[in-house]
């Protein structure tokens, strides 16, 4: 019996073990075949202990055998699991073993848990998740912040269920004030013999709790106005850096962008006298997206129906945010906005999907096309050094590529700076786009160049190639590009 006296934690750690077997337990790592080596023995842990703290060194990230005995029979291994433990202290990266006294469990698998740190929207997800097994009250699982990926909790062989809880503490506030967003649980998990592992999504929880969003009042009048928020000067709400006193005020031809927690408001105007000017309802201000609002402008109002099945917003064909949200299978109700826009289109918040169309009073949106935005999106990148992407040393007679995909919904200009340093005539420097040769064999000493070029709506690859002869080197041996980018 090995007595090993009091059971301490460790202050660091990369396994929390919480026992609720009713006695002391032993751990132990690669006790195999009765075989005892004298590094075996870990640590005991104490009686219905929760989340005790224990750091198994792992710098290989090897794969261990991690062993539970109980105190009361040291002839069967009461609980075995073999992962690979993060090397790391830091409580997002531990694992969490539950060990408990139940005699009909065979054995021990593994959940994967991911959650993600951006929404299917593309915006920042800001909860934070408990994860608890069989019901609200159950045991922890484990406790992640968002971005966390394979995080490794051991769970019995069995059938279980995982509630997620969310909240929610403010990184700007001194208070280590916590909120309460909600609970939202799966359906059944297996874990057995021939299932022991499973990979764990974590769903987003949608609220608008800690969110803000970004609301523009442009002034068109011939006088100074107020802005105000479902009653109240818009500076009560907005967030700045500094004294928010005087926010509110908007002069002659000017523009304020306000930052306010995402919601509904009715948004109006007055003069300084506090006679009404403009009022503004059901604008919806949400994360990501400015909502542009202009005083003093001839208005018009305008209903959509929204039978798809994607949440969508209202902009105009620049893509400027009018506040009006429609969830899907519903209507908006008459919306104000101003009559100099004869052109509208409709985009989910995850730019997949759009719907342009003339004004009308009643609009009713059935069908969507593939949103296209105007971008760069590189497949294979040589380093970055911040300043500019550099091809990497390579052998004589070799070759080295980037390659990226221009996709553009309209006509850009695609520019870059190129500057090579090889060997004169030998080793160069070429740019393709769609297999057409742009920039042909540049060597030498080039110094930056300027390459820019209009391209017509379409998907367009673009390939920058340095290949060297069978001998020599000179100069840096490479080519560096920088200020990559399209207008």
């Amino acid at each position: 019996d090995p007595d090993y006296g009091e059971c301490i934690p460790d202050n660091l750690g990369n396994l929390v073990i919480s026992n609720r077997t009713g006695e002391k337990l032993y751990l132990y790592n690669e006790y195999v075949d009765n075989t005892y080596a004298g590094d075996a023995f870990i640590t005991c842990i104490p009686a219905d202990t929760n989340d005790f703290v224990v750091y198994i060194p792992n710098p290989g990230l090897e794969v261990y055998l991690l062993q539970i005995w109980r105190a009361k029979d040291l002839n069967l291994v009461h609980r075995q699991w073999r992962g690979a433990l993060s090397n790391s202290t830091e409580p997002a990266e531990r694992a969490n073993w539950l060990i408990t006294g139940s005699e009909d469990v065979a054995g021990t698998g593994t959940l994967l848990l991911n959650y993600p740190d951006m929404d299917e929207y593309g915006h920042e997800v800001i909860y934070q998740v408990d994860i608890l097994l069989n019901s609200q009250t159950g045991a922890k699982l484990a406790s992640l912040q968002p971005g966390i990926s394979e995080k490794k909790v051991s769970v019995d062989y069995g059938v279980h269920y995982l509630y997620y809880h969310y909240w929610y503490s403010d990184p700007n506030s001194s208070s280590g004030e916590v909120t309460e967003i909600g609970w939202l649980n799966v359906p059944d998990i297996v874990i057995n013999e021939s299932h022991k592992e499973a990979e764990i999504d974590i769903p987003v929880y949608y609220s608008a709790v800690g969110k803000y969003g970004e609301l523009t009042v442009l002034n068109e009048n011939d006088y100074v106005i107020n802005v105000l928020a479902d009653g109240a000067l818009i500076e009560d709400i907005a967030i700045v850096d500094g004294s928010t006193q005087g926010l509110s005020s908007i002069p002659v031809g000017d523009q304020t962008t306000f930052l306010v927690p995402v919601a509904e408001y009715t948004i109006t105007t007055q003069d300084l006298a506090g006679k009404p000017v403009e009022e503004f309802r059901k604008v919806q201000v949400v994360q990501a997206e400015n909502v542009i609002l202009r005083s003093g402008v001839a208005n018009r109002s305008i209903s959509i129906t929204n039978n798809t099945e994607y949440t969508l917003g209202l902009f105009t064909i620049q893509e400027e945010y009018l506040g009006l949200t429609i969830e899907a299978g519903e209507t908006s109700g008459q919306f104000t906005l101003p009559a100099m826009y004869d052109t509208l289109i409709v985009i989910d918040f995850a730019r997949t999907r759009i719907h342009g169309f003339n004004y009308s009073s009643s609009v009713t949106v059935n069908e969507l096309d593939n949103y296209l935005m105007s971008r760069i999106e590189m497949l294979t990148a040589w380093p970055d050094s911040v300043l500019y992407y550099e091809s990497p040393i390579i052998g004589d007679e070799e070759e080295t590529s980037m390659e990226a995909l221009l996709i553009n919904a309209e006509t850009v200009v695609l520019s870059f700076e190129y500057n090579v340093s090889s060997e004169e005539g030998y080793d160069e420097f070429s740019f393709l786009v769609d297999s057409f040769t742009e920039i042909n064999q540049v060597s030498g000493e080039s110094g930056w160049v300027l390459f820019s070029k209009s391209f017509e709506p379409g998907t367009h690859s673009l390939l920058w190639i340095y290949a060297k002869d069978q001998t020599r080197a000179e100069g840096r041996d490479n080519v560096r590009i920088r200020n990559l980018g399209i207008e």
